[in-house]
């Protein structure tokens, strides 16, 4: 993370400072980034507007997704196998996305769902909601999962012979995200999820559900989930949340998404400021958790929460943005760490006089009152309702209204209201206290750039400071701070550092909220700020039962009609209904204006519901609500007929039962009923069969021995036919029949009973046939099928000689060194008998060619080995002249130091002979190079050794300014005396670390000496490397700033040449006092110096303290102007 912060953020955090001094490039600016400069790096206090935290973010983690306002539309599981996982923070309703469905059993009857929930772990699912219905539950173990089986009479059908007893429809297994195995239950439910369908670090549900048209209307029931999300950590417990007031703290749900790995923006514990000082999340946690009491005055409330969700491609500015929403939040990145502050009041710190102003403030034009607003109205998502989007009440300041409506004008035209989306507050009250300090905060409109003294820069962006100026008449008027940089500005010949400030005014009356500021609301169609004109509601409302069919499923809806009023104003209609049996109407959708019908879909046979409706115009304004309207849901379409020939005919074993299906195009399928006795059957008890099968066909059933039945007993049967609306036919008449038994008693078939060749060999079992019931003899060549006898069947050495036809053992039978030197006759091998050039070297023995076997000149040059002849077989001087070819002998065969002088004859070394560079000093005699052996110009910089050339090797006046490299003259190295102004110009800029005491910035003239170092006690000082050669009449800027614990008494020093004796710097405050954690800077000059003989030319500084301190990082930078 700390990478990708920095090429986000670093880039907008540079800070620019201006050098304005006399005589030194007026105006020039210098660009230097924080982690490269000392003094930058010593100021560590340089802090930001969060406007840069929040632009920079959105780049950083930006998808093109706002998936927050998803809390505010429908909430029901959706089919996206590739769609982002849920992000679920808090407690709140989701739909969750389905990743796997598909149907099983007779007629499909079964459906399979696997709904992913969230994209990690969630501490639990709550409830599961069909149709906009909590379900109730008993739980079972199957497959070594829990299983819940849903029991509400919405979802029970007892005449559904499909389901999973006593009715039930729907049952569901549940993992929270933190399985290691795939669920025992899906994986034995449905084959097609195999072992490896884990879905680790998902949290998901498996949903079994029984087709059902009478209790689900022909269709899918909508899906949705009641859960509470991530259990997220907590800097104050150093744990994970174990409680709800946890997992729905914005500041903690802040800090998860900052720092997680998959779907936030993956930063480093240590880029989060975690700490119960301003700005760290403990702190605004802790102001989270604070109870607020409500209208009634004893109950109480968090003061804020965040429960919702987002997905993983969400835009990240987006997702922060929207929890920021949810506390009144801030955020800002300070030193490298991320801060963020709930919406609250603060007790300012500081206060900035006149006496602390470097520069004349600046004031911004105030915004126009026409632009600003003066009522609220907050969309929040309402738990109460299911967590449904809903509009708080209209909150309108009448301050504010006064304020904007010019004199003699009516208020009433002059209304301008604000819409505040609360995607992550779940509570009218909540709601309202947040619209009101959205709509408070947008009044404050005075800023102002202020340019103070150093001291301010301990300041970061959201402190509130106090601010007195007797100019605007402020007396301690509260700002905020948006944002603080370093300013260097030119007091006299003397620079000053300064701090920029960018404040906005705040008021604490921002976030106060009584008792009786709550609202109820005004009375259904009042106008908001004067109650003079009301919305009329729409009149003459009607419900109908409205059929349709679906391919061949019938589905019910209820059409809704009514008469709009007239006025033109009006823009919607918005339409509620629910069950009769619903205490709150918890569905709703608009129609459009002029829109006089709209429709209810897929409502549930048999259930009544109530509906009403009501008008909202152009403002925003609504109607009354009509009175309830009821419908009772009948039987949807035409009952089957019904089935028509039903017959049986008995035989053996069995009966056979046939009927006509009816000619009906809903046909679903027939029941096949049994009885012993013939009275009217049910389908709790003598339900036997459900087939499926076309209109119109003739279908066929067998009952018998293998459904357990009696033969000789007579049984009565029945059918009836049933269609996709769940309406079944009226039963047919019965008939009976009866089958007689099938089986042969054991032992009653005897050889007699055989007739001739009735056994064939389909009668004779596999096996059956032993040895002992085959005749001696039997087996002739005859009965022996080819390939038959194999190696197996042949006893050992039953096969011998006699057994073996002449020629028959050839070559391919003989297996490979089957033949041994044993089975091989005495000089059996001849001439004859050996191939052409079987013999190789390998099978003569050694030694046994010599001289008198070998031919005269049979050994020629290619019968002799490379290397073979060595210097052994060369008698002494047979190699001469003749023997050696031309050009044979090459360097390589002439041994080191073997041509000596003698050796070579008289000119013969020349210019060509001399390899390049062979000719080095150590070969030249000494004063054997004379000018004339010096080409022209063949003396180059390059050839001079450093060093060498010295003020007498140099002609007098032959350096001149094109000699003189760009910044190559010093301070040092000029006679003060000889110049007019003392102040050096284009001098090289050299910058380094402020940890290394030999290092320092030389720039412009000034001298920059730095020094830090860690940990302290009493009596302790922290020395800085003496500053030589200062100049008469110096001036110094000594920068002490540091993170500090409590630190009671610091004083910056000063001495002489080293001496022990120390001394009170002038120009600051006689001691430093500062909290623990914070960054502070003070400023100490110093002139002091009056002639180069007083001895002080040599001056070294230091910072002390005279009591027990503790820090972690401590910077005192001395600036020194040698401006004598």
């Amino acid at each position: 993370m700390a990478k990708a912060i920095k090429t986000a953020l670093v880039a907008a955090f540079v800070v620019f400072v201006t050098i304005t001094t006399l005589g030194i490039g007026t105006g020039t600016t210098i660009a230097m980034f924080g982690s490269q400069v000392a003094y930058a790096t010593a100021m560590t206090a340089m802090t930001f507007a969060s406007t840069l935290v929040s632009s920079a973010i959105g780049m950083m983690t930006s998808k093109g997704i706002n998936a927050s306002g998803q809390n505010f539309g429908a909430k029901f599981a959706t089919r996206a196998p590739l769609a982002p996982r849920q992000i679920v923070y808090g407690e709140c309703r989701v739909g969750g996305t389905t990743v796997h469905i598909e149907t099983t059993g007779t007629d499909n009857y079964l459906l399979h769902m696997v709904v992913a929930i969230a994209g990690h772990e969630i501490e639990s699912l709550e409830s599961l909601r069909l149709n906009d219905v909590n379900t109730s539950t008993s739980t079972s173990t199957i497959s070594g999962s829990t299983v819940h089986t849903v029991t509400n009479a919405d979802f029970t059908n007892t005449e559904n012979d499909n389901d999973f007893g006593s009715g039930r429809l729907v049952r569901y297994s549940f993992e929270d995200g933190s399985q290691t195995a795939v669920n025992g239950f899906m994986n034995a439910q449905l084959p097609s999820m195999g072992t490896s369908d884990k879905f680790l670090g998902v949290s998901y549900i498996y949903i079994q559900m029984v087709f059902d048209a009478e209790k689900f209307g022909g269709g899918q029931p909508a899906i949705s989930f009641k859960v509470k999300g991530k259990n997220v950590f907590d800097p104050r417990t150093n744990a994970v949340a174990s409680s709800d007031l946890q997992r729905s703290n914005p500041a903690l749900i802040i800090r998860d998404y900052l720092t997680n790995t998959q779907y936030g923006l993956k930063a480093k514990t240590s880029e989060i400021n975690d700490t119960t000082n301003a700005g760290g999340i403990a702190s605004a946690a802790n102001t989270c958790d604070q109870n607020v009491t409500l209208a009634d005055g004893s109950t109480t409330e968090r003061r804020y929460t965040t429960n919702g969700f987002t997905n993983f491609s969400a835009n990240g500015n987006g997702v922060l943005e929207s929890v920021l929403s949810s506390m009144a939040g801030k955020m800002s990145y300070v030193n490298g760490q991320f801060t963020v502050f709930a919406g609250a009041s603060q007790t300012p710190s500081l206060t900035i006089t006149d006496n602390d102003l470097l520069q004349p403030l600046a004031v911004s034009t105030n915004a126009s009152t026409g632009d600003l607003y003066n009522s609220v109205k907050p969309i929040y998502v309402d738990a109460g309702l299911n967590y449904i989007s809903t509009d708080a009440e209209v909150y309108q300041d009448s301050t504010f209204l006064n304020a904007d409506t010019p004199s003699g004008e009516s208020t009433a035209n002059y209304v301008k209201q604000m819409e505040t989306q609360l995607p992550f507050t779940v509570t009218d009250t909540m709601a309202q206290r947040l619209g009101r300090i959205a709509l408070k905060s947008q009044r404050q409109t005075t800023s102002l750039s202020v340019l103070v003294s150093l001291q301010f820069m301990r300041c970061q962006p959201n402190d509130w400071v106090y601010l007195t100026n007797e100019r605007l008449n402020f007396s301690q008027k509260v700002f905020e701070v948006l944002s603080t940089n370093m300013e260097i500005i030119q007091d006299g010949d003397v620079p000053v550092i300064g701090t920029r400030l960018e404040l906005k005014e705040a008021e604490a009356a921002v976030f106060n909220f009584a008792t009786n500021d709550y609202t109820t609301g005004q009375s259904e169609g009042s106008n908001v700020s004067t109650g003079n004109y009301a919305v009329t509601a729409p009149t003459n409302l009607a419900l109908t039962q409205q059929s349709n069919i679906d391919g061949t499923t019938s589905k019910v809806d209820i059409k809704v009609a009514w008469t709009n009023n007239a006025s033109d104003k009006v823009t919607l209609t918005e339409i509620e209904y629910k069950l009769s049996t619903d205490s709150n109407f918890t569905s709703d959708f608009t129609v459009g204006k002029r829109v006089a019908v709209g429709l209810i879909p897929n409502v549930v046979v048999g259930k009544t519901y109530n509906v009403r409706i009501r008008h909202i115009d152009v403002n925003g304004v609504t109607s009354p609500y009509t009175s309830n309207v009821n419908i009772s849901i009948a039987v949807a379409g035409t009952a089957p007929s019904t089935p028509t020939n039903l017959a049986v005919s008995s035989s053996k074993g069995q009966m056979l039962v046939q009927w006509t299906n009816p000619n009906n195009s809903d046909l679903r399928a027939v029941k096949v009923y049994l009885k012993t006795s013939n009275s009217n059957p049910t389908d709790d008890t003598d339900l036997k069969d459900t087939l499926s099968g076309e209109p119109n066909a003739i279908t066929t059933t067998v009952f018998g021995d293998q459904d357990n039945l009696t033969a000789g007993t007579t049984y009565y049967f029945w059918v009836r036919a049933i269609n996709h609306s769940g309406q079944h036919s009226g039963f047919s008449s019965s008939v009976n029949g009866n089958f007689s038994a099938a089986g042969v008693a054991d032992g009653s078939i005897t050889t007699l009973k055989l007739a001739a060749n009735a056994v064939t060999q389909a009668k004779i079992a596999v096996n059956a046939i032993q040895g002992s019931v085959i005749a001696a003899g039997a087996i002739v060549e005859a009965k022996l099928g080819t390939d038959a006898v194999t190696n197996a069947k042949l006893a050992d050495n039953a096969v011998d000689t006699a057994q073996i036809a002449a020629d028959a053992v050839e070559t391919a039978k003989i297996a490979d060194n089957a033949v041994t030197n044993a089975l091989i006759a005495t000089d059996a091998v001849n001439q004859d008998s050996i191939a052409a050039n079987a013999v190789t070297a390998t099978q003569i023995v050694a030694g046994t060619i010599t001289a008198s076997e070998i031919a005269t000149n049979a050994i020629t040059t290619a019968k002799i080995s490379a290397d073979a002849i060595t210097t052994a077989k060369i008698n002494a001087s047979a190699i001469t002249a003749t023997e050696i070819a031309t050009n044979a002998i090459t360097a390589n065969k002439i041994t080191a130091d073997a041509i000596t002088s003698d050796k070579i004859a008289a000119n013969a070394i020349t210019a060509a002979k001399i390899t390049a560079g062979a000719i080095v000093a150590g070969k030249l005699a000494a004063n054997s190079i004379v000018a004339n052996n010096i080409q022209a110009d063949a003396v180059t910089a390059d050839a001079i050794a450093a060093n060498s050339v010295v003020a007498a090797s140099i002609v007098s006046g032959s350096i001149t300014s094109t000699q003189i490299a760009a910044g190559t003259i010093n301070g040092d190295r000029i006679n003060v005396d000889t110049l007019a102004v003392k102040f050096l110009a284009d001098v090289d800029t050299q910058i380094y670390d402020h940890d290394n005491t030999a290092r320092k910035l030389t720039l412009n003239g000034f001298e920059l000496v730095t020094n830090a170092s860690g940990g302290g006690s009493t009596g302790q000082g922290i020395a800085v490397t003496t500053v030589n050669g200062v100049r008469d009449g110096a001036r110094y800027i000594a920068i002490f700033s540091g993170v500090l614990g409590n630190v009671n008494g610091w004083t910056v020093q000063i001495s002489y040449n080293g001496g022990s004796t120390w001394s009170q710097a002038s120009g600051g405050p006689t001691s430093i006092y500062w909290n623990a954690g914070t960054y502070r800077g003070y400023t100490y000059t110093y002139s002091g110096l009056t002639s180069q003989s007083s001895g002080q030319n040599n001056v070294q500084w230091r910072i002390y303290t005279g009591s027990t301190a503790n820090y972690t990082q401590v910077a005192l930078n001395v600036i020194v102007f040698n401006t004598g």
